[in-house]
């Protein structure tokens, strides 16, 4: 879900338009558009007024993280700046980004590439979280033969996933960011 697959589109058209009931204006893809090259296409799409007071009355941006960025009357700076950033994330990581903010987390990238654990489609997450965790730490190398057998890979998945990490749509994030 890069940012340039996902929908990320807007409708502009200007108050005095508006204001006098016409819907003029047309959709701009943000995708691959810079600041500057957004502010030069909606210019020169209303050459028509002297001082056009652009109005931004359609938004069809699927990431929510940079939707709430937009408003009928202007685009705060930081949509541009966290649009780059998010450029250099995979689909993956992406989805994973708008997860970490909807809940609360800052709108930073780096501070999400230290919170991110990974994603797993797992229908038995907590056994795999576990196992996991388990042998990346070498605790599973530590038991004797026969104790690896009885070792209690879900258990220990699911009170890591209510303490030290937490986890949404299968992306998992550790729980100190």
């Amino acid at each position: 879900m890069k940012t340039n697959t996902k929908n990320m589109e807007i409708y502009v058209g200007t108050y005095s338009k508006y204001n006098d009931g016409n819907l003029a204006g047309e959709w701009i893809d943000l995708t691959d558009l810079t600041e500057e090259e957004f502010c030069n296409k909606i210019t020169n799409l209303h050459t028509d007024e002297e001082d056009p007071e652009f109005m931004f009355q359609d938004i069809d941006i699927d990431i929510q993280c940079l939707k709430d960025l937009v408003s009928e009357s202007g685009i705060e700076k930081e949509f541009w700046e966290l649009k780059e950033q998010m450029n250099r994330l995979s689909d993956t990581e992406i989805e994973a980004f708008d997860i970490f903010v909807s809940n609360g987390h800052p709108a930073n990238v780096n501070t999400f590439r230290d919170a991110y654990r990974g994603f797993t489609d797992s229908w038995n997450i907590y056994n795999d979280f576990g196992m996991e965790i388990a042998e990346e730490c070498g605790y599973i190398d530590q038991m004797p033969e026969p104790i690896k057998y009885y070792f209690d890979a879900e258990g220990f998945g699911r009170d890591l996933l209510n303490s030290d990490f937490w986890e949404e749509d299968g992306h998992i994030f550790y729980s100190n960011y």
